[in-house]
């Protein structure tokens, strides 16, 4: 019975953390949405959470962990690369699967390596009808 209850709460540990990691990009978003420098950026892969994690997005449609592995160049010209985790509408993963999709970013001036995407240009989920 012991090993259960450890098991379990070991399994809900982990997928604290994992959630957690993968919503820290949406958490940095309404920052960078105010004061971070736009970008254009090419997606260079995607990877699926190994586990296949997902949850319920913002009206309970399912959302899917994944990480952007994104290109993109910053204000001043220089070349860089992200991988940003986080989670993306089942309806919406395939565009990210497309050869060098193009993607809109934001990231911060003066630590360009935290970046997010632009909801408002790249959107994550689908709008709802009202």
């Amino acid at each position: 019975m012991t090993a259960v209850v450890v098991g379990g709460v070991s399994a809900i540990g982990y997928m604290r953390k994992e959630n957690r990691d993968y919503s820290a990009e949406a958490k940095l978003w309404p920052a960078l949405a105010q004061a971070g420098q736009p970008a254009d950026g090419v997606v260079r892969n995607v990877r699926m959470h190994p586990n296949n994690m997902t949850r319920g997005g913002s009206s309970g449609q399912t959302v899917r962990a994944v990480v952007l592995e994104v290109d993109y160049t910053d204000s001043a010209g220089v070349a860089r690369a992200a991988s940003i985790p986080t989670f993306v509408e089942d309806a919406l993963v395939p565009q990210f699967l497309e050869p060098r999709k193009a993607i809109h970013l934001r990231y911060d001036a003066d630590n360009p390596a935290l970046v997010a995407i632009d909801r408002e240009r790249t959107p994550l989920e689908l709008p709802r009808a009202r």
